[in-house]
């Protein structure tokens, strides 16, 4: 009985782990910019790259892909919520930035099924709060 436990568990996170798709390493990019300004074209769409635009070329009426996700964000009525989803020098409340942020304040956190890694929700944060630049 205890090995069939056993072997139920070991197949259970085979299959979770299965269900995410490999991206490769992520870079931390928080390091790259200490006491500099944070690059929306370096920092942040590589971010989206990475997690975003597999499901956001046009999902939830949000292109992330990089020729539209700036225009796409920032000072933009969300269409889900009320609210906007990048209010340039306030993340707290950004609606993206609490997508990401765990708080599941609007609805599910994003990227669906799990989290960015600490440094990129960091690195969004901080790209908001210094005024959401499109550089």
């Amino acid at each position: 009985m205890k090995m069939k436990k056993y072997i139920v568990l070991l197949l259970s996170v085979f299959l979770l782990q299965s269900c995410y798709k490999d991206i490769g390493p992520i870079e931390d990019v928080t390091n790259e910019i200490e006491g500099n300004e944070v690059s929306y074209s370096r920092n942040i769409q590589p971010i989206f790259d990475q997690n975003c635009i597999s499901c956001h070329p046009n999902s939830g009426n949000l292109n992330l892909t990089a020729s539209n996700s700036y225009n796409e964000l920032v000072n933009v009525t969300a269409s889900a919520y009320q609210g906007t989803l990048v209010i340039p020098g306030d993340s707290e409340n950004s609606i993206l930035y609490k997508k990401i942020d765990g708080s599941n304040t609007y609805g599910s956190n994003m990227p669906l099924g799990r989290s960015l890694p600490a440094n990129q929700i960091a690195m969004i944060k901080r790209w908001i709060d210094e005024g959401a630049q499109n550089n």
